[in-house]
């Protein structure tokens, strides 16, 4: 059975560049197109696939916004973002926000289509530069995991170890600042923490231990 997937890219002779060397691959269905997240929503009301294509900076609805949308809305469809941006901080800002995979532009055909399968089994697929970013990821979720942490207390935490302020992080969470420093002291507590400083180091201290 082939994997169904919907491409999304703001660049249209990129769009259907990609669309043409993946609509002829065995074991993969391209059954749609959109240039921003409002299209693929309307896509999503006539198709269910199994993967998302997209790219990051888009107008109107970006990857980000669409990776942590599905989370809630469609929960079985997994997001791969293919992007030309390579910063460690959009790799952890699509893992945050639930992304499955992570593969950059200018990868060979069969890189993307390996992620494609890879992530259509329920692995992640990261590309080989990205692997240590994502073990690191997953080394501190991990570990938040086991001093129960809450999942918006993680985020937090993950924001606040790349140096985001309590305004950034309420900003990019759609949160209130009052709630972003009430889940900071929660945080402070359950790891018996009172430094900012302390705490940002012990927890970059332990991702370069694993």
């Amino acid at each position: 059975m082939s994997v169904k997937i919907i491409l999304v890219d703001d660049h249209k002779l990129f769009l259907n560049g990609l669309e043409s060397i993946l609509k002829n691959e065995l074991g993969i269905d391209v059954i749609g197109t959109a240039t921003n997240g409002l299209e693929l929503l309307e896509l999503m009301e006539r198709h269910s696939p199994q993967i998302i294509l997209t790219d990051i900076r888009m107008p109107i609805m970006d990857g980000i916004a669409i990776t942590k949308l599905f989370q809630k809305k469609y929960p079985r469809t997994s997001i791969i973002a293919l992007s030309m941006f390579d910063q460690e901080d959009d790799v952890v800002e699509m893992l945050d926000a639930g992304a499955k995979g992570y593969v950059i532009k200018n990868a060979e055909k069969e890189e993307l289509v390996e992620a494609i399968h890879t992530v259509s089994k329920g692995s992640h697929y990261f590309s080989p530069k990205f692997k240590g970013i994502h073990e690191k990821w997953t080394a501190m979720e991990r570990q938040t995991k086991d001093l129960k942490l809450t999942r918006r207390e993680r985020q937090i935490l993950a924001l606040l170890i790349r140096g985001k302020t309590s305004q950034q992080m309420a900003q990019e969470l759609n949160l209130s600042r009052f709630t972003i420093d009430t889940h900071r002291k929660n945080i402070h507590k359950k790891l018996g923490i009172k430094s900012n400083l302390i705490l940002v180091k012990e927890a970059s201290k332990y991702l370069d231990d694993n």
